[in-house]
């Protein structure tokens, strides 16, 4: 019962993708603010005659549905805004990320293509296109994407693009150039607990399990809550019939991600182990 690199590469992608709507979610209030500013006009009795903008409205709404991971209302509404503001970069790339978190990256694919035909400089959006060709396991597709954001000396997250090159290339089962790709990060941020716990899911897919326990180990000793790290520590002290090592580390993936894919993985390994 060991999960697919498919359902890995989803949840190294929601780890990053939460930064970005966040900044969107702001950045899209101040520019309605301002724009409610400069567009009212005042009556001869001092009132405020403004008049409401639909698209905004939706793209609003549907950005905190996004925040909240209402991933089915935040659809809705993102919908209704690209009806009335097609060809708006930031509703489309919010809109593939409502179908990623509808797990449809095949429908994000066409939003978030859009969205960098119409601004090629939205790294935010080749990102997650390329977090999108992790879900469907297109790697070459991926990659591809993954160097461009990397290579973006204006994107705040070159750190996060390089990690997920490293996963792409592990999901296309090129170790070496995984390795390379994560340890430059490791080395020059050790402490990120999401590049060691990707080395040691290189690592174990090389059948080098001892290896990745102490790729495991350094993440949660960095991060002791990380759920993710718990399971795969799990599953690697299973390899090597660690049996009561494994059943400590599942649970503790099921007491700090229940409701995730891996949680419920690590609920299944435990009824296997009983």
């Amino acid at each position: 019962m060991f999960l697919s690199d498919e359902e890995l590469h989803r949840l190294k992608g929601r780890l990053f993708r939460g930064m970005n709507i966040m900044k969107s979610i702001f950045n899209s209030i101040a520019a309605m603010l301002l724009l409610l500013t400069v567009s009212g006009c005042v009556s001869g009795r001092g009132q405020s005659n403004l008049k409401p903008n639909p698209a905004t409205y939706h793209y609003q709404m549907g950005l905190s549905y996004l925040g909240e991971r209402n991933y089915s209302s935040a659809l809705y509404d993102l919908t209704e805004a690209e009806k009335l503001d097609p060809e708006n970069p930031d509703v489309l790339y919010n809109l593939g990320m409502a179908f990623i978190g509808k797990k449809r990256p095949d429908l994000a694919e066409a939003k978030l293509l859009k969205a960098i035909l119409l601004k090629p400089s939205f790294s935010a959006a080749r990102n997650d296109l390329g977090v999108a060709y992790l879900d469907l396991k297109r790697w070459d597709s991926a990659i591809q994407q993954f160097k461009i954001v990397k290579d973006d000396l204006f994107y705040d997250n070159n750190e996060n693009a390089s990690i997920n090159l490293g996963l792409a290339y592990l999901g296309k089962g090129d170790y070496a150039n995984a390795l390379g790709e994560l340890q430059a990060v490791a080395a020059m941020n050790p402490r990120n607990p999401v590049v060691r716990m990707s080395l040691g899911r290189v690592w174990f897919a090389m059948d080098k399990s001892e290896q990745s326990i102490v790729e495991y180990t350094k993440a949660l000793a960095i991060y002791p809550d990380y759920g993710a790290a718990h399971y795969y520590l799990g599953q690697a002290q299973l390899k090597l019939n660690r049996i009561g090592a494994a059943r400590i580390s599942f649970k503790e993936a099921v007491r700090l991600i229940p409701d995730s894919e891996l949680g419920r993985a690590a609920l299944g390994y435990l009824e296997l182990l009983k």
